[in-house]
């Protein structure tokens, strides 16, 4: 009888730990996670790539996701600053200013290490490879605006 009720448990206790798991499964997209972003490598299908520029980027995405990873050991160290100067018994008003003006100059560093990244990217590009890029880019914004991107929320 106890054995029973053992295994009906163990049963039961299986069967409520698996609907979770296929409900997040049912929700899973396979253009998410982390499968989808190793090398983002749709963005340089089709443009031919000769060994040369995939040297030169390998290269440049090193260096620049060293100088990425820096600034957002800064990023975080700021955001630890200014928590630990907010919650003092009578907070700083202008230290707490002065530590968020710097995390809004790290966050603008971080977006300018990309954006040169893609100036980088587009200068050792031939035209009609930029052509390509640019007709992709075009066509997965349009694509991402009809599923509720920018302009559907």
């Amino acid at each position: 009888m106890i054995a029973n009720v053992k295994k009906t448990m163990i049963i039961a206790l299986f069967a409520l730990m698996m609907v979770p798991a296929s409900i997040l499964q049912a929700d899973a997209k396979p253009w998410k996670g982390p499968e989808s972003m190793k090398g983002r490598p749709g963005m340089f299908i089709g443009l031919d790539l000769t060994e040369n520029q995939i040297d030169l980027l390998k290269a440049d995405r090193m260096s620049r996701h060293k100088r990425v990873v820096r600034l957002k050991g800064d990023l975080e160290t700021l955001r630890l600053d200014l928590a630990e100067a907010a919650s003092v018994k009578s907070p700083n008003m202008q230290k707490i200013d002065r530590l968020s003006n710097k995390i809004g100059n790290v966050k603008g560093r971080i977006t300018a290490e990309r954006t040169k990244g893609i100036i980088y990217l587009r200068s050792i590009l031939t035209p009609e490879q930029k052509r390509k890029m640019d007709t992709r880019r075009l066509i997965m914004g349009m694509m991402k605006e009809r599923k509720g991107g920018r302009f559907g929320r």
